[in-house]
This record gives C-alpha cells, sequence and structure tokens, in this order.
C-alpha cells in the first residue's frame, strides 16, 4: 500500500506492505466498524472481500483506492 500526500509544503510517501495492511485482523476491524453504523456483514464476507481486494490488486498495479485533489495543489493518493 502507498500513500502519497502533496501539497505546497509538503511531499511525502509512506509505503506498508500490503500484507500488513489487508488481513483477516483488520477485516474484523472493518466488520465491527461496519456493525456499529448498522450494517451487518459476517465474518466470510468481510474475509471474501479483503481476498477479492488483493486479487484485484494483482491483476491492476495501478489502481487508487482513494484519490483527494484540492485546488490542483493539495493531493492524497492511496494505492493498495
Amino acid at each position: 500500500m502507498k500513500i502519497s500526500i502533496k501539497s505546497d509544503k509538503l511531499k511525502m510517501v509512506l509505503r506498508f506492505p500490503t500484507g500488513l495492511v489487508i488481513n483477516r485482523f483488520t477485516a474484523g476491524i472493518i466488520r465491527r466498524s461496519l456493525k456499529k453504523k448498522g450494517i451487518h456483514l459476517s465474518r466470510k464476507q468481510t474475509v471474501l472481500f479483503i481476498k477479492e481486494l488483493k486479487r484485484y490488486k494483482k491483476k491492476h498495479r495501478d489502481w487508487n483506492l482513494v484519490e483527494v485533489t484540492e485546488s490542483g495543489t493539495n493531493s492524497v493518493i492511496i494505492k493498495i
């Protein structure tokens, strides 16, 4: 996973191993967070989502999970 932050005063790139960020532990955290918001998913569904996300990453290396741009100069890009 790569997080790129660019602004007028700052340019930063943070890299994390995908396996460290996207795994069964984080799937459990996601499931509990969604449950608090009234969205109920089973453990099997969240693990399946994580597996599909990893598979999609392998096929599409340059895919941006999140891309936010403000005023044309400030941007945050999260790639898986």
